[in-house]
């Protein structure tokens, strides 16, 4: 109970300072805040679609994943770069479509003034108010990282609208576990307000798309540009072994090269043939000769016969041509060697025809008839001349062949190192066709899996503003100088070493504190100083009145102090009136006039009577007050306050109590333990003094409701009864 006595006392001592602390604080914020400027708020929604997604390989929903990506779309939306882009397309609105006199729905008329006034000239010649685009561009190629950049500087420095700090002021939340991003922002204009919603979720979806789909877009590029220099590369691998073909005279060289082989054999077996074929007409033919001796030299040198066994062997090499080099187009000529054959049998007939007439030659020269012989030998001729055609059509065939495998051998290795190429870069193509492919489903699982952001609503214009909130600041103010003064004051109270009231001179001094003394009053109650001192007076007198003797041996009373200048005089002025009033003999001594300080008597006393004596001619006195020096300028005789029957420490309440003093103190109360060593207040606060002697006067109501107040006396009434 005792604490919470101090603490109303507490109180009540520094009621002036929380009256008029916190009427002049709260005065000046109601005057202040009339200037406040009026707020307006923008809000919006954005659909994120993050924890609704799926994939195209059926991947689970990982929750640690959403928060992440939520995270990372509010990182966006507040970074650096996305606010700058920003500030520069509010500053592009502003300086586009900003009116000096008149409010529109980009900007207020003063915010316009407020922007012009510290824009500098080179920037306002970027302005084009016939396009926002241009002016946007013009703002951010002018934009630089410099501290001379004047748009650097709006943007970085403390300025309203368009710098970081104020963008930074955008809330951006996730509403509960939904989907959904509630973002919201407060400023003076409603037109910035509602632009800055505006363009944050225009750049936060941008951004957000860049990152989402950059690295694989840049993925896709690459095998894009990969696919189409591959298959340039196989193109031309594809074209350059065309054309070595066409020059080669190659359609298809393994079926050539095939066919060419199948008809060496062949050719080789009818080489064979027609060697054994002509061989055996030859044989036949020179027996046939010998037998005929000269006649079948005249026979052969017929001029006819020649002519038509010339025609013979030129028909049959024709014809062989025919049917060997023909190949697959040999029935398209099939008329032709028709006609052939029936001119070489046409030949051969008239070759028989000659034979006919050849009659002188009808005998051997053994005398054989010959004209069969003759028969046989032309036949002979005949079978020569056409196996000898044969045999060279055959032979030449056979070396085109060889001519050909020469050709042939060495083109194959080419062709096959082109195809070769041709394989590499095909295979080629096809991975980074994979690769392409590949990436094409990687965006589409990443459209799947992360969605697009969608605006549910578009950031409104603010009609309304949201007030002032003055009664609010109000409130605060009038709390906060409160709390404020009630906490300045408590620390001061805690660590100030002022003797000031009874409860700080104890802890201080360690001794008890008998009373307090008015000093002087201000001046509402300078008109009752008198009657309030004679009050503090005579209750310190009543509280002393105990320590007093039986009649007829004197009461001794020493009043002492560390300082000079603390008050005994004064104080000592009131008590002997106040006790001679109640008829005692009083005795004041005071050392400047009733005794010398100086004097060894007085340095060595051991009583009083050592350095001072009664004046026979007076009375007895009953009360002897005995005021020293100071401890300070000298010294007091220890035995002679041991002998005295009360030892009062005048201290002023208004004083620093230091170290020095209790050094002072500390040796005596320790001589004094079991005598009365006891301080006395002087020059003490009027709330001090009636925490002694009660209400002081004037006695009004308003006091004595205060003073009841701070004693808890909530329910008390006038003392006196009727």
């Amino acid at each position: 109970m005792d604490i919470l006595l101090i603490i109303s006392q507490f109180f009540y001592r520094i009621r002036y300072w929380l009256l008029w602390g916190t009427l002049i604080v709260t005065g000046l914020v109601i005057y202040f805040t009339q200037f406040l400027p009026f707020s307006y708020t923008v809000k919006s929604n954005l659909y994120t679609g993050v924890s609704s997604t799926t994939t195209l390989d059926g991947a689970t929903i990982n929750y640690a994943v959403i928060n992440s990506t939520f995270d990372n779309l509010i990182g966006i939306a507040k970074s650096h770069s996305t606010l700058k882009n920003v500030s520069c397309r509010l500053l592009a609105d502003s300086y586009t479509f900003g009116e000096e006199w008149k409010d529109n729905e980009y900007i207020q008329a003063k915010h316009y003034r407020q922007l012009l006034e510290m824009t500098p000239p080179e920037v306002l010649e970027l302005v084009n108010r016939d396009s926002v685009q241009v002016t946007l561009r013009n703002i951010t190629e002018y934009y630089e990282d410099n501290h001379n950049n004047f748009l650097y500087n709006l943007f970085n420095r403390p300025i309203a609208f368009y710098s970081l700090q104020a963008l930074n002021g955008i809330e951006i939340k996730r509403a509960g576990n939904s989907d959904i991003l509630d973002i919201s922002y407060t400023s003076a204009d409603p037109g910035l307000t509602q632009k800055t919603v505006k363009y944050l979720i225009d750049e936060l979806i941008a951004a957000y798309e860049e990152i989402r789909f950059r690295a694989t877009n840049d993925v896709i590029a690459y095998f894009e540009e990969q696919v189409r220099k591959t298959k340039a590369a196989l193109n031309e691998e594809e074209d350059d072994l065309m054309h070595y073909n066409v020059a080669q005279g190659i359609i298809n060289y393994g079926e050539e090269t095939e066919a060419l082989s199948a008809t060496r054999y062949e050719v080789d077996d009818r080489v064979e043939a027609a060697q054994r074929t002509y061989n055996a007409a030859v044989s036949l033919r020179e027996m046939l000769d010998d037998r005929m001796d000269v006649r079948a030299q005249m026979i052969r040198n017929n001029t006819n016969l020649l002519k038509e066994l010339d025609q013979v062997t030129k028909l049959n090499q024709k014809i062989l041509e025919h049917e060997i080099f023909a190949g697959t187009n040999k029935n398209n000529d099939n008329t032709e060697i028709e006609q052939d054959k029936l001119r070489l049998k046409q030949v051969e007939a008239n070759i028989s025809n000659i034979s006919d007439n050849l009659n002188e030659f009808t005998f051997t020269k053994e005398g054989v008839g010959i004209e069969e012989m003759i028969s046989e030998w032309l036949i002979a001729l005949v079978n020569e001349a056409k196996a000898s055609a044969e045999l060279k059509v055959l032979k030449d065939r056979q070396q085109d062949i060889r001519d050909q495998y020469t050709h042939m051998a060495p083109v194959g290795t080419q062709i096959s190192r082109k195809e070769r190429a041709i394989g590499i870069a095909e295979d080629n193509y096809r991975i980074q066709l994979d690769g392409l492919a590949k990436a094409h489903l990687r965006l589409k699982n990443i459209e799947m899996s992360t969605s697009n952001l969608q605006p549910l609503s578009d950031p409104a214009f603010p009609l309304n503003d949201n007030g002032r909130k003055r009664m609010l600041y109000v409130i605060i103010a009038f709390l906060g100088s409160f709390v404020f003064i009630t906490c300045f004051f408590l620390l001061i109270e805690v660590l100030d070493r002022t003797l000031r009231d009874k409860y700080r001179s104890q802890r201080l001094s360690g001794l008890p504190v008998i009373a307090a003394f008015n000093g002087i009053s201000n001046l509402k109650y300078r008109g009752f100083l008198r009657a309030c001192n004679r009050a503090a007076a005579a209750y310190s007198c009543r509280r002393l009145n105990k320590f007093f003797k039986q009649k007829g041996e004197p009461t001794i009373i020493n009043l002492l102090s560390v300082h000079s200048g603390e008050g005994k005089s004064f104080l000592a002025e009131f008590f002997v009136k106040y006790w001679s009033a109640e008829g005692l003999n009083v005795k004041y001594l005071n050392y400047e006039t009733d005794y010398d300080v100086a004097n060894s008597n007085y340095i060595q006393a051991s009583t009083l009577s050592d350095f001072w004596q009664p004046d026979a001619t007076e009375a007895p006195a009953d009360l002897i007050l005995v005021e020293y020096p100071s401890f300070n300028n000298s010294s007091v005789p220890l035995p002679v306050m041991q002998e005295a029957d009360v030892n009062l420490l005048v201290a002023n309440a208004c004083r620093l109590w230091r170290d020095s003093d209790t050094a002072t103190i500390d040796p005596l109360k320790e001589a004094l333990e079991g005598k009365p060593f006891m301080m006395y207040l002087n020059n003490a606060d009027r709330e001090v003094v009636e925490s002694f002697t009660g209400e002081l006067p004037p006695h009004t109501a308003v006091h004595s409701f205060l003073s009841r107040l701070a004693q808890f006396g909530f329910t008390s009434q006038q003392n006196a009864v009727r």
